[in-house]
């Protein structure tokens, strides 16, 4: 197969949250989608007609497309290139990428092995919802050695991002980076509406308390940037409140009293330019503290 000089037909494997919405921003780019497929019919036949493409097949959705994009679950990503390599229908050059942040572009060597060129290309976003589109500015992590790696970089580029050249080695903690960063958030967001229902308030409206402090947050994150936009009392150095955190956690919260405390020692990294030696030290000490054992017991 010729490698295209502009614009490669792309043949999307996929129509779940991710596969629309790169599908979504490859059509409006103004990339050929020639076909998509995907274990989902309804959302196959649904991303096919918002992308003027067939619904196709896996085994005839690559066989006209000069970039095959598995957008598909990790464990689906090297039985499916087993399947099309078995069948014969990895072409020589032809470039077949998958969407996964955490696998390396290993996972597709039943296409190497057919003479294909393997990468990944994945949007570091989180996609809740199949209507969710790729935000401005986006960065896509790229593994891929050239002429593929060209070909992804132009891609995220012109779908408005930043493209990142990633090692295979360094996909775990590229991964684990994102979602600290994503998944967790929401994970810190339940955790804290359980702590704030027991107001009174529904976990409705103590998440509707807890989103506006979250937004602002994130402001303070895109204004001020690392570490300037941690508050609170750590950044005050009020260790009473802490101990008073952890008196009440550790009482009636012992699984989120663990979560504060390596938050807040993970915290006190970045706390070493605002605060003295000794203040830093009362702090840890307090974060460090757990409740004495009650020898009647």
């Amino acid at each position: 197969m010729q490698i295209p000089s502009v614009h490669p037909r792309i043949a999307l494997i996929g129509a779940g949250r991710v596969g629309t919405a790169l599908g979504l921003a490859l059509h409006h780019a103004g990339y050929p989608i020639t076909a998509v497929a995907s274990r989902t019919i309804e959302h196959a036949a649904e991303l096919a007609k918002l992308v003027s493409a067939p619904q196709l097949p896996l085994l005839a959705a690559v066989q006209h497309a000069d970039l095959v994009l598995l957008v598909v679950p990790d464990d689906a990503i090297h039985p499916l290139a087993q399947v099309v390599a078995d069948a014969g229908a990895w072409q020589p050059r032809q470039l077949v990428v998958h969407a996964s942040g955490a696998l390396p572009a290993q996972a597709l060597a039943p296409a190497a092995a057919c003479g294909a060129l393997i990468g990944s290309f994945h949007p570091l976003a989180a996609f809740a919802q199949r209507n969710t589109l790729l935000p401005p500015g986006l960065t896509f992590g790229i593994e891929a050695a050239e002429p593929l790696r060209g070909y992804l970089h132009q891609i995220a580029q012109e779908l408005g991002g930043y493209p990142l050249d990633l090692d295979a080695a360094a996909k775990p903690l590229y991964h684990a980076a994102a979602v600290l960063a994503s998944n967790y958030t929401v994970v810190l967001a339940a955790l804290a509406v359980q702590l704030m229902t027991t107001t009174g308030a529904s976990e409705e409206r103590a998440l509707a308390a807890l989103l506006p402090l979250l937004d602002t947050t994130l402001a303070n994150l895109h204004d001020a940037g690392l570490p300037a936009a941690l508050t609170g009392p750590l950044v005050r150095g009020d260790s009473g409140t802490v101990t008073r955190h952890l008196a009440a956690l550790d009482d009636q919260y012992p699984l989120i009293a663990n979560v504060y405390r390596a938050t807040g020692e993970a915290a006190l990294a970045l706390l070493t330019a605002r605060h003295t030696a000794p203040m830093l030290s009362e702090l840890a000490s307090a974060l460090a503290s757990y409740p004495v054992p009650d020898e009647a017991a």
